[in-house]
């Protein structure tokens, strides 16, 4: 039974067996009670589960063999012979019958010694399953924690930014110092760098442009950025009121939301909010995704990557404002029809008829 119990343990606790290679066999007579060094390599494993199990419980040192113990041996034995041919025959079944004993008691002990090293041995490989099965389920548990953490760190970055947020301290609890934020440059609105040099927005010298994208750092710049992005909002249609303002929110899905090490990306909807309230036939929808990477002791962001479709947004920002500049005129042309229909047709009286008619 326990030979047949080591294989399937074996397998269990494959990858908890010693890296360092195989030990060399221990001895049971070697071990005091309540000591813990178990060997549970594989080879000492695969040695006890063999036919020479026996050697793998109490190894028997290798002699030298020289030319002088081969004579010695064999003088030995040859002694031995002469004695026994010397011995009457009850002389040799006694001899036989304690050898044996003898035999049959080393037999119990070999036997013995097996099953406590087979026990020793299981009983390792089971702790050190159970050590490893129980870390496999705090790391398991660290990772969905932190999984949550960064999705809702994320979250909250486009939430900020699609609010206009004004706090600076909201702004700062998730993104690291030296933060680095990247998003399409466009032209339909005001840009942070359209007026001033590399060196002012991002606190870096020599910065390279592109055409494509622009790049800020710190959360002062991309507060900055945000109000530009508020301030085009607000010219969809109208002024702007306090009751009455655009902004853009941010809907997350967690099933598209994927994390590789420190690196997260996240597919996202968004759509303006008040454009409808301020005259706009319909709200403005695009798809996007955010790419970042976070800090491994804060779990803060170092940096952002944004890209959406600004072609489509625009033809949607522009439609609003031509439907609404389309209803206003309809609606003076309907005003002006309606005044025109309210006049009074005006009544000319001639002085001369006046003053020829008789008084009462």
């Amino acid at each position: 039974v326990a030979s047949a119990a080591v294989p399937s343990l074996i397998q269990n606790a494959s990858s908890t067996l010693t890296k360092t290679g195989p030990k060399p066999p221990m001895p049971i007579a070697s071990i005091k009670p309540g000591d813990k060094s178990v060997d549970v390599s594989t080879a000492h494993i695969n040695a006890l589960t063999s036919q020479n199990w026996v050697t793998a419980c109490n190894p028997i040192p290798t002699p030298e063999i020289s030319t002088s113990a081969n004579s010695a041996s064999a003088c030995d034995k040859a002694a031995r012979n002469a004695r026994r041919a010397t011995l009457t025959q009850e002389e040799r079944a006694k001899q036989n019958r304690d050898r044996n004993r003898e035999h049959a008691r080393n037999t119990r002990l070999r036997k013995k010694a097996y099953v406590e090293e087979l026990k020793r041995t299981l009983t390792e490989l089971v702790a050190q399953r159970d050590a490893a099965d129980l870390e496999k389920r705090h790391e398991a548990q660290r990772n969905r924690e932190q999984r949550e953490v960064r999705f809702r760190v994320m979250e909250e970055f486009l939430k900020l930014r699609g609010r206009n947020e004004p706090n600076a301290a909201r702004w700062v609890a998730i993104l690291e110092d030296g933060f680095i934020f990247t998003l399409p440059r466009t032209t339909f609105r005001r840009m942070v760098d359209s007026d001033k040099s590399a060196n002012d927005v991002n606190g870096v010298a020599n910065l390279p442009r592109t055409s494509v994208d622009q790049v800020l750092r710190g959360a002062t710049v991309v507060m900055e950025d945000a109000q530009h992005l508020s301030s085009y909002l607000q010219s969809i249609d109208g002024a702007a009121t306090p009751t009455s303002q655009v902004q853009i929110a941010y809907r997350c899905d967690r099933k598209r939301f994927f994390m590789d090490g420190n690196v997260a990306f996240m597919d996202f909807h968004a759509n303006t909010l008040g454009a409808v309230a301020k005259g706009a036939s319909n709200e403005a929808t695009f798809k996007g995704s955010i790419r970042a990477s976070f800090s491994p002791a804060s779990n803060k962001l170092i940096t952002v990557d944004v890209e959406f479709d600004t072609a489509a947004f625009v033809q949607q920002v522009e439609a609003m404002g031509d439907v609404s500049s389309a209803a206003a005129a309809v609606a003076a042309h309907e005003a002006d029809a309606l005044l025109d229909s309210l006049q009074m047709p005006q009544i000319f009286v001639d002085k001369k008829d006046v003053a020829a008619e008789p008084a009462p």
